[in-house]
């Protein structure tokens, strides 16, 4: 993962390192009504096109010109030795010296040495120097190498320095964070105003890093693994015990928060889903299911050590018989069941104790 994200950073570098070939300094700008432009150099403006900037800007395969305020429309590549505001639309790629504002949408990449605020569209990657604002969508990645306010949606990666809206991603990964990421993996140096919502959350400041190893009365044994953030936690769990003396496993996930009572008191809230696995038919069908939200009481003991105990709400749902009778764990009594054709469903309230540790 380390080596994908390098390699889309160098990609990102080397294109916005061939951009800037063609960056000037220093020149007034002459404002034009329009251009167009076969292939840079021929064009309405020949070669002194990055001196001018256009409302309405046409490339037929390429043009480089000093700046848009209007529409650019181009088959293959815009370029722009300045500052784009309006609507940009380019089959391949664009890329700007300065900032861009509006709607800019490529058919692979859009590069900014400058701030880009508004709605950015690309099937493969945006990037920019300086900050992002608004709306982010790639194919693969979104990157802004100092920060970004608003929503990131990407295929792979998002990636940024300060962050504060919404990052969706396989990867999501930044500095300073406020808002949501929404992902497969979620790293940060900063938590305290981080809800990471994704299978592994990585937080180095102001994480929530715990192991539970708690008893239920229907599965016995339960070790569950939570990493996040106080407010928002991610849950990995897995379970064992033994039903008509034979073995029964489970193992699912869910999401959780912490609440402080006091300096030694905590109260988790969490939801789980567990899939039941019973005399080692790991084939059986995914609907043999227990859900449950538990309420656990936590009272610190030894520095990071606690004991948990509170009540569950269990709802079981499964297709699976014994013996002609439907469940495969023990049930201590119902307050609801309800059977159709091919599944039943049980409800009860039950109860969690066991021990815990932070890291």
């Amino acid at each position: 993962m380390k080596t994908l994200k390098i390699n889309i950073v160098t990609a990102a570098m080397i294109l916005l390192g061939i951009q800037n070939l063609f960056a000037q300094t220093g020149t007034l700008k002459e404002q034009r009504m329009a251009q167009i432009t076969f292939a840079y150099p021929i064009g309405s403006a020949g070669n002194a096109s990055m001196n001018y900037v256009n409302n309405f800007s046409f490339n037929i395969l390429y043009g480089i010109n000093g700046g848009v305020k209007g529409f650019e429309l181009g088959s293959l590549w815009n370029h722009n030795n300045g500052d784009v505001k309006g609507f940009q639309l380019s089959g391949m790629l664009n890329t700007t010296t300065g900032n861009s504002r509006g709607l800019i949408i490529s058919g692979l990449a859009n590069l900014n040495n400058e701030a880009v605020t508004g709605v950015s569209i690309s099937g493969l990657l945006n990037h920019c120097r300086q900050s992002l604002r608004g709306l982010q969508l790639a194919g693969i990645a979104n990157i802004g190498q100092d920060s970004l306010r608003g929503v990131a949606i990407s295929g792979i990666l998002n990636l940024t320095n300060d962050f504060e809206g919404v990052q969706i991603g396989l990867v999501n990964q930044t500095s300073k964070a406020k808002g949501v990421q929404i992902g497969l993996i979620n790293i940060s140096e900063e938590g305290k105003d981080l809800i990471p919502v994704g299978f592994i959350n990585s937080i180095k400041n102001n994480g929530y890093y715990e192991l539970d190893l708690s008893w239920g009365e229907a599965i016995f044994s339960n070790l569950s693994y939570k990493m996040g953030v106080e407010r928002w936690f991610t849950i990995l769990k897995i379970g064992y015990s033994v039903y008509q003396a034979k073995p029964l496993y489970s193992w699912g996930g869910g999401f959780g928060t912490s609440i402080m009572v006091s300096e030694r008191q905590r109260l988790n809230i969490e939801i789980t889903s567990n899939k039941i696995v019973f005399d080692n038919n790991w084939e059986g069908d995914l609907s043999n299911g227990l859900n449950k939200l538990d309420l656990n009481y936590k009272f610190t003991i030894l520095n990071k050590f606690s004991l948990l105990f509170g009540p569950s709400f269990n709802v079981y749902l499964t297709k699976e018989k014994i013996n002609g009778e439907y469940g495969t764990i023990n049930i201590p009594y119902t307050i609801y069941e309800h059977e159709n054709a091919d599944k039943k469903l049980f409800l009860w309230i039950g109860l969690n104790a066991g021990i815990s540790v932070k890291f």
